[in-house]
């Protein structure tokens, strides 16, 4: 069965060197030459440095693939700088711009904000296609224009969104070209997910077949398949709280987990977001919740439990999947990502 495959890069914290600078660029055309049709990066600084810095290398170095911000989010951009970016690697990729957008985590969280609300991821896509269509747009009540619109490659940028709730999934298909769904892989959960999306689709008098569905994984390949699930513990962890803090109800969640991930996500830390050593997987693991979190989140282990795991996968439905690289070392990274490309990818185009 066929697959398309996203994938997030990293490449740690900053280009410290002309060394890291021509392995990152190896890293993407490893990725971009082997079939993967987005390319995206991470936009949260204390995460990782500019998010903007990794797409613009990313835009250099690919020649086939969509690249773009995966995730973004409506509040450390405004949508003049947004569109400003989104046109100019449309122009540097003639065409391959995308962007992903969510509410906001580590990027919010840590300057003191909260999380944005459905009205207002809306009102600032609504503003982005705007600028880039017309020149001119509103956002939360402010005006925003910019004077370079009718030199843009497109006037229409492709958008989806990143959706873990049963609303944020009914607006997806209302008013976004896709859905990048974070809510898991379980079959029940991937059967959920794409009903959803597609009703939200329907009010809108949309085609549902318009809207793609991509479901995103909390990955790890190596050839040991004990240290690549031992490696994805602190992603897992990590979306085990972003996709349940808003609440629980309509969620697939099983009755004898509903407490305890309450519990989790009341305790999270998130100074010690997605931090391998950190305190939030020692949580995850007392609660008893590892390895439930693992089924439902993770594609982890060697690449014949990675291709297993993706057939899986694509027979309930998921036939658009999002993985990501290995954080830190990129030899590591390319060579992950080499192995993708040999001994994986093949089984599925």
């Amino acid at each position: 069965m066929k697959v398309r495959f996203g994938v997030l890069v990293s490449s740690g914290s900053a280009f410290p060197n002309r060394d890291t600078l021509v392995k990152f660029s190896e890293l993407i055309k490893i990725i971009d030459g082997c079939g993967v049709e987005m390319i995206g990066t991470y936009d949260t600084s204390f995460i990782g440095g500019d998010a903007y810095v990794r797409a613009t290398l990313i835009a250099q170095a690919a020649e086939n693939a969509l690249v773009g911000l995966h995730p973004t989010n409506p509040l450390t951009r405004e949508p003049q700088i947004m569109a400003g970016f989104l046109a100019s690697i449309d122009a540097m990729t003639e065409g391959r711009a995308f962007m992903d957008i969510a509410s906001g985590d580590s990027a919010v969280y840590n300057i003191g904000m909260k999380a944005a609300t459905r009205a207002r991821i809306e009102d600032y896509v609504t503003c982005v296609r705007d600028l880039l269509a017309n020149g001119e747009g509103s956002y939360d009540g402010r005006p925003q224009r910019v004077r370079w619109h009718q030199e843009a490659v497109r006037g229409r940028v492709p958008i989806t969104l990143c959706a873990e709730g049963p609303r944020t999934l009914h607006l997806g298909g209302r008013i976004f070209d896709g859905v990048i769904a974070g809510t898991g892989v379980l079959p029940q959960v991937i059967e959920d997910t794409i009903a959803r999306v597609r009703a939200g689709a329907e009010e809108a008098g949309r085609s549902p077949d318009d809207v793609d569905v991509w479901f995103t994984t909390r990955s790890s390949l190596d050839e040991d398949r004990d240290r690549a699930v031992a490696a994805i513990h602190a992603s897992v962890s990590s979306i085990l709280n972003h996709s349940m803090r808003f609440g629980l109800d309509n969620k697939s969640v099983p009755g004898q987990f509903r407490d305890k991930i309450q519990e989790y996500v009341d305790g999270y830390e998130l100074y010690d977001h997605v931090l391998e050593a950190g305190r939030n997987p020692t949580r995850m693991a007392e609660l008893g919740l590892t390895d439930y979190a693992l089924e439902r989140y993770a594609l982890a282990g060697n690449a014949s439990d990675w291709i297993e795991r993706i057939g899986a996968l694509a027979e309930a439905g998921a036939t658009n999947i999002w993985f990501s690289t290995e954080r830190g070392d990129l030899d590591r990274q390319i060579h992950y990502m080499r192995l993708f490309a040999d001994e994986i990818l093949p089984n599925f185009q």
